[in-house]
């Protein structure tokens, strides 16, 4: 099988067959990859294994925390984990590595970095932009982005503003950033953003059991789905 770059728009398939919201999880820093990949790899499969969809909605991001260096070898193995299980796999703010590991795309966050990677990945490249603010949301659109993420920030807007601006203005996707866990989601799963911040809780599941904490969240995104009356 070779490998094929997801679009942004197929991790968000409108079909009923698909969640409404899905997982984006940051991989957290550490000093042994192998065995975060290890532990990635159980989280992705219980996604998998315990949805009622056929399809997934789900992103995974590898940021730099700037405290430890990555090799390629160590990134190239979680965008192959993501591979396997069906996952979004995007780079934060390194065009470069995002192309030597084939990764889906990246989240940058700068309209200066979304320009540079534009023009150095390929047209299929997902390009997104981390946000704080509505003026920052706009640009995103204005340049043509694939979606955003937005996060808290002490100058910024609130997140539920830009979401619901963000929902308004474009169908594109948008991932909303935080330690969120099975209950304070409620809110941004009912104003409808594509992907919650899942990061926190699986990761530091009270059980130690990570796939415990993918159910945990898959079942929040279920229980605070909006309805959508009928009109006829």
């Amino acid at each position: 099988m070779t490998e094929e770059t997801l679009t942004i728009d197929q991790a968000v398939s409108t079909d009923a067959e698909a969640p409404n919201c899905g997982l984006y999880i940051i991989l957290p820093d550490t000093d042994d990859h192998e065995k975060q990949c290890f532990k990635l790899g159980q989280a992705l499969h219980g996604a998998n294994r315990f949805s009622n969809y056929s399809l997934n909605r789900h992103v995974v991001e590898f940021r730099g925390h700037g405290k430890n260096d990555v090799s390629d070898a160590a990134v190239k193995a979680y965008q192959e984990t993501c591979y396997k299980n069906g996952f979004i796999f995007l780079v934060a703010d390194d065009a470069r590595l995002a192309r030597a590991v084939n990764a889906d795309g990246v989240i940058c966050s700068s309209i200066q970095k979304a320009t540079e990677a534009r023009k150095m990945l390929s047209e299929e490249s997902i390009v997104g932009l981390r946000c704080s603010t509505k003026s920052a949301a706009k640009s995103a659109l204005d340049h043509d982005l694939d979606f955003i993420t937005i996060y808290s920030d002490k100058a910024g807007d609130p997140l539920l503003d830009i979401l619901n601006w963000w929902t308004t203005a474009t169908d594109n996707p948008i991932a909303v950033e935080g330690p969120f866990n099975q209950e304070n989601c409620a809110s941004f799963v009912q104003a409808e953003a594509t992907f919650i911040d899942s990061t926190h809780h699986i990761w530091t599941h009270p059980s130690g059991n990570m796939m415990q904490g993918v159910v945990n969240m898959m079942d929040a995104f279920e229980r605070y789905k909006p309805v959508r009356k009928n009109l006829n």
